[in-house]
């Protein structure tokens, strides 16, 4: 069975929000999601409730868990061996872990890394969970590298519709039940080294906005000046052209391969103005 293709188009770099409400269609899926890892020698992390569950539920699906699991390709763990470790979600310890799950794959020298969060852990009265937007915002910034592919499950059955919306504008790309996740529908961001910054692709609005925010927030981590290439974005709302003129206050900013809309979007917000930004003709 190939699964249901929802998540077929998710690469190492991108970051979900999945909303699901049929247990039998996420199972589907996961298993789709699982075995392309599990081809690509990526390793492959669950974290959710019942990971014994879920994994004879993949072995339903074909993917051959037990040598997977054997091999180390393969990991299912608890929330709370993993969000909620000390009885807890704290968002910086947790993506503290996360940079640790990267380096120490890379050092193993994995591929990639597939991650799938069965967020239901959250719904219940878990302390901390309230920061849970938060984090998924900033989590982003493990996503840069282009290393880690992450699938956040969030069941509609459990959430609140309000919340899930939170919860969905911190990620850069969405899928659903009946809407498979597009990349071009998307917000695609990706660390660049020469020149220093963040390479954007796709569509930026309300939908993902905090994640962009998130991530033009880490801009200058690694650098006193850096570069923004928008060649890739097909669409960005004036919300986004306003936190792309705000972070040159926080060093020399080049914004380059603007197209003539955003250009537009950008003067509106004052670029000509701001001292240390450079907007760059696509």
């Amino acid at each position: 069975m190939g699964g249901l293709p929802l998540l077929d188009k998710v690469a190492l770099g991108d970051h979900v929000c999945w909303t699901v409400d049929d247990d039998a269609t996420r199972l589907e899926a996961i298993a789709a999601f699982v075995r392309a890892g599990l081809l690509a020698r990526h390793r492959v992390i669950y974290s959710g409730d019942d990971p014994e569950a879920v994994l004879e539920g993949l072995e339903r699906h074909g993917v051959g868990t037990r040598v997977a699991l054997d091999e180390g390709l393969l990991r299912a763990v608890t929330a709370e061996s993993s969000y909620l470790a000390g009885g807890v979600f704290d968002p910086a310890v947790s993506i503290k872990l996360w940079h640790a799950e990267v380096a120490r794959a890379r050092a193993e020298g994995y591929p990639g890394i597939r991650v799938v969060g069965d967020m239901t852990w959250a719904s219940r009265r878990i302390p901390g969970a309230e920061h849970l937007p938060w984090y998924e915002a900033e989590v982003n910034t493990v996503f840069m590298e282009g290393y880690v592919a992450g699938v956040c499950a969030y069941d509609r059955r459990r959430f609140d519709p309000l919340q899930l919306r939170r919860l969905g504008f911190a990620h850069p790309g969405a899928a659903g039940m009946r809407a498979p996740f597009e990349p071009e529908s998307s917000l695609r961001a990706r660390r660049t080294r020469d020149p220093y910054g963040v390479r954007l692709a796709g569509e930026v609005d309300l939908s993902n906005r905090d994640a962009l925010r998130a991530v033009i927030g880490h801009l200058f981590d690694g650098a006193p000046a850096a570069t923004v290439d928008v060649s890739g974005l097909t669409f960005a709302d004036t919300a986004a052209a306003r936190i792309l003129v705000d972070a040159a206050a926080e060093g020399p900013l080049r914004l380059v391969g603007c197209s003539p809309p955003l250009r537009k979007l950008l003067a509106f917000h004052g670029a000509d103005s701001v001292a240390g930004l450079t907007v760059v003709p696509g």
